[in-house]
């Protein structure tokens, strides 16, 4: 449920996005060498991998044709053939193959099974970078032609030309802010960029990082209260998400600080729009409220950056006006509290009353199962801290209380 409402908060985000940044020219400041701007020369145009039957091969062959950004072949290459055989019975099973490409830059891989619970995929660590085509399947008596481009790895920002997006969503839960990021990383260049130290800050005191799964190598790794960038971002456009928590204790404001990858061209930010709430962003237009396709009301700002303006290399984004909790929260807590002392003392009395009545050792094993759900729980960042340690005493304080029930009796 939880993720649903992001993957709807990241939908509002792509539906108000005009993100064709490939057709556009990017801001002058800021923008990587290498780029003309508008009415300069046209951006590269990577071509594009191919995965595809071919029925001129034998059935179970795989024939991969490695090319260079031009098109041309790439000899004396290493091409590596992973295949993921999946069994219910035996669990994954994972292979590889290795062969070297010929001078017309081919390397075949033939005898190959042809099952539909085996999935293959063709990859290159050309100059140290990572390069792969997506994974696939040989029917059977069919065979597979792929077409791989590898392109020259560059380390440094200022050789490649790249740009970004950033969608900053927000999202009030319990005692904590959820930030989800969800980036993306246009390679204009010809060259694949692998970011050398390029960290995004992150707020003082975040908790609960986690970075999405993806099968390529591109992504983040939390180092030193920063989301560092890796991976091989060859020409075209890359997605990248994570996100992380701003601890909340109650304050009616919240600010916070957010990084960005290189060469920001578009930011945006946004939380699920309510009657009081405010959303702020530094140097942002005020947020408006917009709706997305199933009708669900969003606060939205956001910034493009233009010629001229300094590069955007953080955000401050505040959330204002949130509601404090007032005494119903500690009411509340309270009535919880006497009304498990209250279950136990009435176990206690039937007990002493009846032989058949529950016994002080099951309401113990019941509230230690409550205590190891709030572990699970806690560990897995469903519940927030302040309400992790509010639960957790009042359980302990439970335990407590039928322990001197025990003695009693």
């Amino acid at each position: 449920m939880r993720r649903s409402r992001w993957i709807a908060t990241r939908a509002a985000g792509v539906l108000l996005a005009t993100t064709a940044l490939a057709t556009s020219a990017p801001p002058s400041s800021g923008t990587p060498r290498g780029h003309s701007g508008a009415g300069g020369s046209e951006l590269f145009k990577p071509p594009e991998d191919v995965e595809q039957e071919d029925a001129s091969l034998a059935p179970g062959t795989i024939a991969v044709f490695l090319r260079d950004a031009d098109d041309g072949p790439v000899a004396n290459e290493m091409v590596t053939l992973g295949a993921l055989i999946n069994s219910i019975a035996k669990g994954d099973t994972r292979k590889h193959f290795q062969m070297t490409t010929d001078a017309r830059g081919q390397a075949v891989f033939s005898s190959l099974e042809m099952a539909s619970n085996i999935a293959y995929r063709v990859s290159s660590g050309y100059q140290g970078g990572s390069f792969a085509a997506s994974p696939f399947q040989i029917p059977q008596g069919k065979a597979i032609r792929v077409v791989l481009h590898v392109y020259p790895v560059t380390r440094s920002l200022t050789s490649a030309t790249i740009v970004s997006q950033a969608v900053i969503a927000v999202e009030l839960r319990d005692d904590r802010l959820q930030v989800e990021e969800a980036l993306t990383i246009f390679n204009l260049g010809r060259n694949a960029w692998q970011p050398e130290d390029v960290s995004l800050a992150l707020p003082a005191g975040f908790t609960a990082f986690n970075a999405q799964a993806s099968m390529s190598d591109q992504g983040v790794d939390e180092i030193n209260s920063s989301a560092r960038l890796h991976g091989t971002f060859s020409p075209g456009q890359h997605p990248i998400e994570f996100r992380w928590q701003v601890p909340w204790g109650g304050d009616k404001d919240v600010d916070f600080d957010v990084g960005l990858p290189p060469h920001t061209a578009i930011a945006r930010v946004l939380m699920p729009a309510s009657a009081q709430v405010k959303l702020l962003a530094t140097d942002f237009p005020p947020a408006e409220v917009l709706r997305d396709a199933q009708g669900q009301a969003f606060l939205v700002t956001e910034r493009r950056v233009r010629p001229g303006d300094a590069p955007l290399q953080s955000i401050g984004v505040g959330v204002h006006d949130l509601p404090t909790p007032g005494p119903g929260r500690l009411i509340a807590t309270t009535i919880a509290a006497l009304a498990v002392a209250g279950g136990l003392l009435l176990a206690f009395a039937r007990r002493k009353g009846s032989r058949t009545g529950p016994e002080p050792d099951d309401a113990r094993a019941s509230l230690l199962e409550e205590l190891a759900l709030l572990e699970r729980a806690h560990t897995a960042g469903a519940v927030g801290a302040r309400t992790y340690e509010r639960a957790r005493r009042e359980l302990i304080d439970a335990l407590a209380f039928s322990l001197a029930l025990r003695a009693r009796s």
